[in-house]
């Protein structure tokens, strides 16, 4: 006999609203790509996410869940907005242990869901006793666009993630800028010079201008040019002999292989020596002034629209007094990795107050720029080296000839995604490199030194215009 009506189970319609969240839950959790636990025991915890790698990886990290459903309206709610109140018994619960408990706050007739990280939300003891959280409607929806924070939840903070990396093909760019060919052959002679400076004051002297890079070892003159010519026949009085430049670039010998690198640095000073001057105490080449002090430009070509490599700085309080000029720079060191000679681009900056003398406040310049620049900067000056090394092969009479920088392809790159938010600016502070001594910025001030007016050294890009993100400062200012 069945019992009366008033004596049966009844379903109410909160528990079928109760069901119809956690059921969104879990259809929104496996899009996400991880797998959802139901709890059968409901002690303020609904259920469990266990997070899934990119690969299928099985992570053991697991998120807590807390399912919060409801068909009405939540307090304030708007198109963008609403408000939502903890229970203190719950939130007592959800912060005494040590695993991560998001909530959701779902509304299953509309098929919406919207989360928050209790901790993230809560950890302020203000927030704490206010239990009241306001959730964005648009950026906290609790789908796939989630699944990259929700995953960072699961990571300890005292660990790394051991994980592969997404399979996506990814191509990295070196600095490393491979030399195509050189002279077949280098003259090597007895010298009758004893150091560099009586042998540079003999060239100098000497009729004609030095087009061939050479150097001095051991009691011998070695060049990849003619050394029975002046103004090389200065520094030396005959017995010339030929070797074949292989023997000396592939050789097994490191002081050998040291000397053909050294060649390969001065014989590039000569090729360039009309657009580039070495700074014997920077260590470093860097384009020369032009002849009116006006800027100028190199890399065009390829619908590149090049860079900057020479211009002036006006102060900042005299907008027609210029403060200072600055030089692109390049540190090159000449390697050879397995059959192959590189140069390797090491960029640099240089400052003259008249486009010939050093800045008095050069070391203050550079400290700031070097607090300044990112990996875009460097990346965007590393391809208008590499363009204008490579110059135009048609008409170029240099001895060295530069290819492409030498690129990597990987299989397995790095999703973005999958990074963890920008440092704050406290943070950001803390780890940044320490600020030059006050007298030195101090003398940048007295000068008229601009501080944004570097920034115009690393925000214009290397690239096509089209492609050019919009500056964020103001540009160099143009007389």
């Amino acid at each position: 006999m069945p019992a009366p009506a008033s004596r049966r189970k009844r379903v109410t319609p909160q528990t079928i609203i109760g069901e119809g969240g956690v059921a969104l839950i879990a259809q929104r959790v496996n899009g996400m790509g991880f797998l959802y636990h139901d709890r059968r025991v409901d002690h303020g915890i609904d259920g469990e996410i266990e997070l899934v790698g990119p690969g299928g990886e099985a992570l053991n990290r697991i998120i807590m869940v807390q399912s919060k459903a409801s068909n009405l309206r939540h307090s304030y709610e708007t198109n963008d907005s609403f408000q939502w109140t903890a229970d203190p018994a719950d939130l007592d619960y959800w912060l005494s242990g040590n695993a991560p408990v998001i909530v959701v706050l779902s509304r299953p007739k509309d098929n919406e869901a919207w989360w928050f990280d209790v901790r993230t939300e809560f950890g302020d003891p203000r927030r704490r006793a206010e239990r009241t959280v306001t959730i964005d409607k648009h950026t906290q929806v609790f789908g796939p666009s989630a699944a990259a924070d929700i995953f960072r939840l699961g990571t300890p903070r005292d660990s790394g993630l051991f994980l592969a990396s997404p399979p996506k093909k990814e191509l990295l760019t070196s600095n490393l800028l491979p030399i195509d060919s050189w002279p077949d052959t280098l003259s090597i002679a007895p010298t009758t010079v004893n150091s560099y400076k009586e042998a540079w004051e003999k060239v100098k002297a000497a009729e004609g201008r030095c087009t061939d890079g050479w150097i001095l070892h051991d009691g011998l003159l070695i060049s990849f040019g003619e050394l029975r010519t002046d103004p090389l026949r200065q520094l030396h009085d005959g017995g010339v002999e030929r070797h074949n430049s292989s023997e000396w670039a592939f050789s097994n010998d490191g002081d050998t292989t040291h000397r053909f690198a050294d060649l390969l640095r001065r014989t590039l000073l000569a090729d360039r020596d009309r657009d580039l001057q070495w700074h014997q105490s920077r260590d470093h080449l860097h384009f020369r002034a032009t002849r009116d002090l006006r800027a100028r430009k190199e890399g065009r070509g390829q619908g590149h629209r090049g860079k900057t490599v020479f211009a002036p700085h006006f102060s900042k309080a005299d907008e027609t007094r210029v403060t200072y000029y600055h030089h692109a720079a390049l540190r090159p060191r000449f390697r050879r990795i397995g059959d192959t000679w590189y140069c390797q681009l090491g960029i640099d900056y240089c400052f003259t107050r008249d486009g010939r003398t050093e800045a008095s406040f050069a070391d203050g310049l550079l400290a700031g720029i070097k607090r300044l620049d990112r990996h875009p900067a460097v990346h965007g000056w590393t391809l208008m080296w590499q363009r204008y090394l490579q110059g135009d092969l048609l008409t170029s009479d240099t001895r060295l000839t530069f290819g492409s920088l030498l690129t990597f392809e990987v299989d397995r790159g790095i999703d973005d995604n999958w990074w963890g938010p920008a440092p704050t600016q406290a943070s950001a502070e803390d780890e940044a490199p320490a600020r030059p001594d006050p007298k030195l910025e101090q003398q940048l001030n007295d000068a008229g030194v601009d501080h944004e007016d570097l920034l115009t050294l690393l925000e214009e890009p290397f690239m096509p215009p089209e492609k050019a993100p919009a500056p964020q400062h103001r540009p160099t200012r143009r007389r």
